[in-house]
């Protein structure tokens, strides 16, 4: 009968990993305070009966993760949590709700946080929520709980977002917003000049002819969109063309039967769309009522999605660099989380008029 092998010895740790182990068990313990002063070297090998060398390292490594700081001739301290937490957390998360996760434009944005990320030492956690903003708030509450060097958000509801931002801001975590924020509360924010891309949008139906330009919104809750119909309804004014209530669609359900009739009647024809969804939307829904896009309806939409350029006609539309956007909203994380940034800031990015089949000269 064979003789059964005994397993092997179980590794003891490094000696210095039970310095460090003892220094954090007393924080966490809160026999170590913020600011305490911490054993020397020598009371430390006194007391754990380990080499003055072994201790040097855990000590050091300890300083090095943001744990203890020193002061020259005076010794070792421990440091603020939060102070710890900034310093050895190289972890950015990306709350994004309520999006189409079929839709490009968000691949776009979360390659432009990776590059940015990337070439700066940090790495990216992802977070997809469905559209329940009560998931959002408890997963944001649950994040900054953690060790996080910053945090964006994408929220499907940034009014409702001000409920847990105020949380947020009391544990001192770096956060950006992306694309849209709550009005009246101020936050560092990145999203592309929507006003000024829209104004762009409608001169242009405005230049080829057009004098009954309708606009239709599809969240319009959301600032983004807002801010785009402000630009529409400027650029009428500036042209001293009137803005009517009945060319004006702002329900996320429409009435695809009234806006063929007022079609038909010569009452619209032209419709500037908050984004390329909805204006995607009308295309295929106007075409089944036998409107004929452009020949009776010029049609533009704002985002540029991919799909965009291959719909049944190509849509003129309004881009926005998504990859941009992500990038620069790292890039002011960072940039707040490192103490380089100060006061809250909007960041607004350019856009382009992207001309395809959709528009075409009024012809009376």
């Amino acid at each position: 009968m064979s003789k059964k092998e005994s397993p092997p010895p179980k590794q003891q740790p490094p000696k210095y990993q039970m310095v460090k182990d003892y220094v954090l068990s007393q924080i966490e313990t809160r026999g170590f305070t913020q600011n305490d002063r911490i054993p020397s070297e020598s009371e430390f090998s006194k007391l754990l009966d380990v080499s003055s060398i072994t201790v040097r390292k855990a000590l050091s490594e300890l300083v090095n993760e943001g744990v203890i700081y020193r002061i020259r001739g005076k010794g070792s301290f421990v440091a603020s949590q939060t102070a710890s937490a900034e310093k050895t957390s190289n972890l950015v998360a990306f709350v994004i709700s309520g999006v189409d996760l079929y839709d490009s434009s968000y691949m776009q944005i979360m390659r432009g946080i990776q590059s940015f990320l990337g070439k700066n030492g940090c790495k990216l956690i992802i977070e997809f929520v469905e559209d329940d903003f009560e998931q959002e708030r408890e997963l944001v509450l649950g994040l900054i709980e953690s060790r996080l060097k910053g945090l964006l958000i994408y929220s499907s509801d940034p009014e409702a977002a001000k409920s847990y931002l105020g949380e947020v801001r009391k544990k001192s975590v770096p956060f950006v917003m992306l694309d849209r924020s709550p009005a009246g509360y101020p936050v560092n924010v990145v999203t592309c000049n929507n006003h000024d891309g829209a104004y762009e949008a409608v001169e242009h139906l405005i230049r080829q002819g057009h004098g009954k330009i309708g606009f239709a919104a599809y969240d319009y809750h959301l600032s983004p969109e807002v801010e785009r119909y402000n630009g529409y309804a400027n650029a009428l004014s500036n042209a001293s063309l009137p803005l009517s209530d009945s060319r004006l669609f702002l329900e996320h359900e429409l009435d695809y039967a009234a806006i063929a009739r007022l079609v038909r009647e010569g009452e619209l024809t032209a419709l500037f769309c908050a984004n390329d969804k909805r204006a995607l939307d009308i295309l295929e829904r106007l075409t089944e009522l036998e409107i004929a896009i452009p020949g009776q309806l010029s049609l533009i939409g704002f985002d540029d999605f991919e799909s965009s350029k291959f719909a049944k006609v190509a849509l003129s539309t309004v881009k926005q660099y998504f990859d941009v956007l992500g990038y620069e909203s790292a890039k002011l994380l960072l940039e707040i989380a490192e103490g380089g940034s100060y006061g809250n800031k909007k960041v607004l990015l350019p856009t382009s008029l992207v001309l395809r089949d959709t528009i075409k000269p009024f012809e009376n």
